[in-house]
């Protein structure tokens, strides 16, 4: 078997979101970070444009620790003037848009391809673009590397992300750590439609993912 190996990243932020199903004048978003929204992040980081090839990220299996669940939160968005379909005048548009609050993070990125995990730390430490939570106006609380030093370590996805450091902000009061990982896997309990095929074109696929439920006590 080869060596695997896991890269790690906290995404904390007031505020989140990750949108998968978001149509018209509704945006909603998911429970945790989505496939699309983590490898928009990173084509941030390394300046990848809409439009240009991300068949690179397709070797990456993604897994997400829920370290806090968040709020889902509503805004109201209004638009004047905006011209109708049929060209006959302008209408005032509302549209919904959900967002998490107060959300926590631990993402890991899993492959055999040590260079290419090697890269996006990289340029997640030097971001040619700005990084944010899924929308331009939530931004990170803090560097998305600080889930482990060093960011990318020799382990499965699960193991990786099991024995990542905590953010402090997650101390329970009765030190039992209770928290969902999702995991990417072809037999998965549901399939969620995000998987990023061209940004430009806004092409997506489904892919298949599952939740466990762990219990640990939280080291000093």
């Amino acid at each position: 078997m080869s060596d695997v190996y896991t890269l790690l990243l906290r995404l904390e932020g007031p505020m989140q979101s990750w949108g998968y199903r978001s149509r018209f004048d509704y945006r909603d978003t998911a429970l945790e970070p989505t496939r699309s929204g983590v490898i928009g992040l990173i084509c941030a980081a390394m300046g990848i444009a809409r439009g240009e090839d991300i068949t690179r990220f397709d070797a990456i299996r993604i897994g997400v620790r829920v370290d806090r669940e968040g709020r889902v939160e509503r805004d109201y968005h209004t638009a004047l003037d905006v011209i109708k379909a049929d060209r006959s005048g302008t209408d005032t548009v509302v549209s919904y848009r959900n967002y998490l609050a107060d959300a926590i993070f631990t993402v890991g990125l899993e492959s055999e391809d040590l260079n290419l995990l090697n890269s996006i730390e990289a340029k997640l430490r030097s971001p040619q673009w700005p990084l944010y939570l899924g929308r331009m106006s939530f931004c990170l609380s803090g560097h998305p590397l600080f889930a482990s030093r060093p960011a990318v370590v020799q382990a499965t996805l699960m193991d990786a992300l099991e024995g990542a450091a905590w953010s402090l902000r997650c101390k329970p009061a009765d030190g039992m750590l209770n928290f969902r990982l999702v995991l990417e896997t072809p037999d998965g309990e549901r399939a969620q439609h995000d998987w990023p095929l061209c940004f430009g074109e806004r092409r997506f696929k489904p892919r298949t993912i599952k939740n466990l439920f762990k219990k640990e006590g939280m080291q000093k």
